[in-house]
């Protein structure tokens, strides 16, 4: 039996999606989204809270992303968690979790170069 681990962000990108062609000649692209959420103090204030996701998007999702997304446009990202691993030169242990993208809902659409009247 297969474990779940899908995850659904909604936020704004904090940056321009970055495009690289890896070994192999696939794409991807990189960016991080910022999800707002609110928390209730003990005290019974509520207190905003932002997090931040690091999204990755392959092949054709990836290139629509940075044909149509820019810094602060609102996304819905559906995907998987992943965790990579690795040491550093030094010994020591790291690790990192992004999202590997399987859908992204552009909720505020418009190619790079149209300007807004």
């Amino acid at each position: 039996m297969k474990n779940l681990s899908y995850i659904i962000l909604d936020g704004n990108l904090t940056s321009d999606p970055e495009e690289k062609t890896i070994t192999g000649g696939k794409t991807v692209a990189s960016f991080t989204v910022a999800v707002n959420h609110s928390q209730n103090n003990p005290d019974a204030k509520e207190k905003d809270d932002v997090s931040f996701f690091d999204v990755e998007a392959w092949e054709k999702l990836g290139e629509n992303c940075v044909e149509y997304l820019k810094k602060g446009s609102k996304v819905t990202v559906m995907g998987n968690l992943k965790q990579n691993r690795w040491k550093t030169p030094d010994g020591e242990n790291k690790s990192k979790v992004k999202v590997t993208a399987s859908t992204v809902r552009f909720d505020s659409m418009r190619k790079k170069e149209e300007k807004v009247a």
